[in-house]
């Protein structure tokens, strides 16, 4: 699971937080950030730099014209690939998270309501 990333020295995985993608020239950067642990004023972070995979395109099929292009290195496609999936995922468990509590906190209002309710009941029976 998460080979590329595993392959390029990532190896904690489960406390990346975000990345960024950004292309310089004829190389993409990949910066990868990890939750700030307890006590550490900056988080850690790894860089990457990749060149960019060339081709060439026809622009002019009459005129055979063709045209070098660039584009992110399969390599690196693959490391987003999996990064999203780790990003997301994070997300995913934040949001769920964050429902529960929400929930719980219904469910201690409805129960304080017929807690006092019930007490209510109680004192009128005296």
């Amino acid at each position: 699971m998460y080979e590329t990333l595993q392959e390029m020295g990532v190896t904690d995985l489960e406390n990346i937080e975000k990345y960024t993608l950004r292309q310089e020239g004829d190389e993409d950067i990949l910066k990868i950030y990890f939750k700030r642990k307890k006590g550490e004023l900056f988080s850690h972070s790894m860089k990457f730099r990749h060149g960019r995979a060339k081709k060439m395109i026809r622009i002019d099929s009459g005129k055979r014209e063709y045209r070098e292009v660039s584009e992110i290195s399969p390599t690196m496609q693959k490391a987003v690939e999996e990064l999203d999936q780790i990003v997301s995922h994070e997300h995913d468990v934040l949001e769920i998270k964050a429902q529960i509590l929400r929930d719980l906190d219904h469910l201690e209002k409805v129960m304080q309501r017929k807690l006092e309710q019930l007490r209510s009941d109680v004192e009128r029976l005296q």
